[in-house]
Order: structure tokens, then sequence, then C-alpha cells
């Protein structure tokens, strides 16, 4: 059991960095242009990192206290464990969010600080 939760954590890991890394080369041309008419780099990449937490968020919100009631129905009886508590669903909230912002503010990093006539010319080959 302890090893398909640890391969079902692996594959969310690996699909959120796939996700991150390519919502970040898809808006590259996009924050050129942004960058362009005046934003900073940092302005740029707080942008992109924020339109990855605002659907993150909600869904976070809701899985966890789905996930907790599917545990206590699944795992009702008398010999029965405790399930996660408020306190722990909230940090596991906040630190799939935390982790999420940091898997994409990376390569958005990365993408934000090359030259703007270098992203804009690449876009037209």
């Amino acid at each position: 059991m302890a090893g398909s939760v640890a391969l079902v954590i692996a594959l969310a890991v690996v699909g959120a960095v796939s996700l991150a890394w390519n919502a970040a080369l898809d808006a590259r041309h996009s924050l050129a242009v942004t960058r362009t008419l005046g934003a900073t780099p940092g302005q740029a990449n707080r942008a992109l990192v924020l339109a990855q937490l605002l659907p993150a968020l909600p869904a976070a919100a809701l899985g966890a206290p789905a996930g907790a009631g599917l545990y206590g129905l699944l795992h009702a009886g008398p010999m029965a464990a405790a399930g996660p508590g408020p306190a722990d669903s909230a940090l596991l909230v906040a630190g799939t969010l935390l982790g999420l912002a940091a898997v994409t503010a990376v390569p958005t990093r990365v993408d934000t600080h090359r030259p703007v006539h270098v992203v804009l010319a690449g876009a037209r080959r």
C-alpha cells in the first residue's frame, strides 16, 4: 500500500512539473509582449504563477475535505484509524500550493530573463 501511495505521489509531482514547464513555454511570447509594454521580469513571473494558482486553490480546497470524507467512508468500523484532521488538511493544501508555485516560478524565471527581442524573433520563425 505504501508503495502505491508513493507511486501516485511521484506521478503527481511529475505531472505538476510537466504542466508548469509547458505553461511557461506556452506563455513565453505573451510574457515577452507584456515585458515590451513595461512589465518587469518579476511582475511577469508573478503573473504566471498567480495564473497557475487560481484554478489550483479551489481544487485543493475542495479536494482535501472530499478526500478526508472518502477516507472516512472507506475506513469505517471498530478498527478504523483516525483520518487526517483539519490542521493536517490545511497544511497539505498550503504545501501543495507552495510546491506548485515553486515549480511554476523556476521555468518562468528562466524565460523572463531572456532578452525580449530573442523571444519575439523566435516567434516569427
